[in-house]
């Protein structure tokens, strides 16, 4: 009977594992289901990485602004950024990547706005229009322009170098970083109103362009502001005019081109941040957000300052219509230096 008894128990005991075993594996795809579901939400909340391309190569201008807003972009906000680098036919290269992406606003690109308006005028083959393709974030940092001699030119002031460029023609010349930039046609519109006959030197980049106006191969040099700086503080060059409408206070001395009596030279150049035209205004928002996070940083503001640039009082505000504003204003200078677009 007790083998009996036995044999009885048993299948009870069996269906009693069965049903805890169905039980318990119910419960490990439920928690399952459920640690897939919060990771598929945490995954979502995470904001995706974010390129920053830079059509210049690292190491320049460009690049270091650009690093310096994506670190502490990751600080305020939290994004994982990444600084591609898209060197090439003045910015084109970086230019192109941006319009072939996606307008998800995840694909950014750091520019200096002359570069952004002045490519399509110089090249034939860019074929974008910088206002209608492009939606301007934020400015990062602003720069003006500057005018020095080299130990070739004669005269301590501009007023003095252009009194000995109408006697010198032959002499009379200034270097920039190359055809169709800022610098170039900053020089042909400083040549039209000063009445002087300036020979424009163009170089391929500003180095070799600095190396022989100190060399005395070159009279003049055209460059931005803060690459004049260290050269005045040692004597070797000598800042005659900057194109800001304050003065500088690293270039003491030195007057804005409204009080040299040419206006027309006025010219303030940005480093922006642009997102490509279409991205929906609620990204928009959220990007000009995180900007002017990043530019309130004191942080942000001490690394832009030892760059030597300025920050835009108003980073976000009016972008476009400036832009409409500079592009005229580049056109301009472009028609009186005479200068036709290329491949």
């Amino acid at each position: 009977m007790a083998f009996v008894a036995a044999r009885g128990a048993a299948p009870s005991t069996e269906r009693t594992g069965r049903r805890h075993d169905m039980t318990y594996s119910k419960v490990l795809r439920g928690l399952l289901a459920a640690m897939l579901a919060a990771a598929a939400g945490v995954a979502q909340a995470q904001p995706a990485g974010v390129r920053l391309l830079v059509g210049y190569p690292a190491g320049g201008a460009p690049d270091a602004v650009a690093r310096v807003f994506a670190e502490h972009l990751r600080q305020v906000a939290g994004i994982p950024v990444v600084v591609e680098n898209r060197a090439g036919a003045t910015g084109k290269l970086a230019i192109d990547a941006v319009q072939a992406a996606p307008a998800d606003g995840q694909t950014l690109m750091v520019m200096p706005a002359s570069s952004l308006l002045l490519t399509p005028m110089v090249l034939t083959s860019a074929n974008y229009d910088a206002v209608r393709d492009f939606a301007p974030v934020s400015a990062l940092a602003e720069y003006g322009f500057g005018v020095a001699l080299g130990p070739a030119a004669q005269g301590a002031t501009l007023a003095e170098f252009m009194a000995w460029a109408k006697g010198h023609a032959g002499q009379a010349n200034y270097a920039t970083p190359g055809l169709g930039t800022p610098q170039h046609f900053l020089g042909a519109e400083l040549a039209r109103q000063a009445g002087a006959p300036l020979t424009h030197v163009p170089y391929r980049g500003g180095a070799n362009a600095v190396t022989d106006v100190l060399g005395g191969q070159v009279a003049a040099l055209i460059t931005t502001e803060q690459l004049l700086v260290p050269y005045q503080a040692q004597g070797k060059l000598r800042a005659v005019l900057i194109t800001s409408p304050q003065r500088n206070a690293k270039l003491p001395g030195v007057p804005t081109a409204r009080e040299a009596g040419l206006p027309q030279l006025e010219a303030v150049d940005w480093f922006g941040l642009f997102a490509k035209a279409g991205t929906s205004a609620d990204r928009m928002a959220e990007w000009k957000a995180r900007a002017e996070a990043v530019l309130a940083s004191p942080a942000y503001r001490k690394a832009i300052a030892d760059l030597g640039y300025a920050l835009p009082a108003q980073p976000t505000a009016g972008l476009g219509p400036r832009l409409e504003r500079e592009r005229g204003r580049w056109r301009d200078r472009m028609r009186v230096s005479g200068f036709k677009a290329t491949e």
